[in-house]
C-alpha cells in the first residue's frame, strides 16, 4: 500500500480546510499511515464463510409509520417566533457571503 507522504497530508488538511503547523506535518503524516494501517489488517482476515450482513444484533426498525397529520396554520407556526417578515420566520445569517 502506498504510504501517505507530507505533500499529500498537506493536500488533505487543503481539502478539509483545517491548518496544520509546518513542524507538525510529518507527524500527521505517520498518524494518517497508523490508522490505515491498522485498517488494512482486516484485509487479511478470512471471512469467505461469514455471511454478508448490514447488523449483526437482530435490530428492528423503531420508528413509526409516515401518517400524514393535520398540521399549524402558518399564523400558529409564527405565533412564539421571536420575529416574522411576510409571513416566515426572521433569523440571523449563519453564513458569510
Amino acid at each position: 500500500m502506498t504510504k501517505i507522504d507530507n505533500e499529500t497530508t498537506k493536500s488533505v488538511a487543503d481539502l478539509i480546510k483545517i491548518h496544520i503547523d509546518e513542524d507538525q506535518i510529518p507527524l500527521y503524516s505517520e498518524n494518517l499511515n497508523t490508522a490505515i494501517d491498522a485498517v488494512n489488517t482486516f484485509s487479511d482476515l478470512d471471512t469467505k464463510d461469514v455471511p454478508i450482513t448490514s447488523q449483526t444484533v437482530g435490530t428492528e426498525s423503531i420508528m413509526r409509520d409516515d401518517i400524514v397529520e393535520e398540521g399549524f396554520s402558518q399564523e400558529e407556526a409564527l405565533s412564539n417566533a421571536h420575529q416574522t417578515k411576510n409571513g416566515y420566520f426572521l433569523v440571523r445569517k449563519v453564513f458569510n457571503d
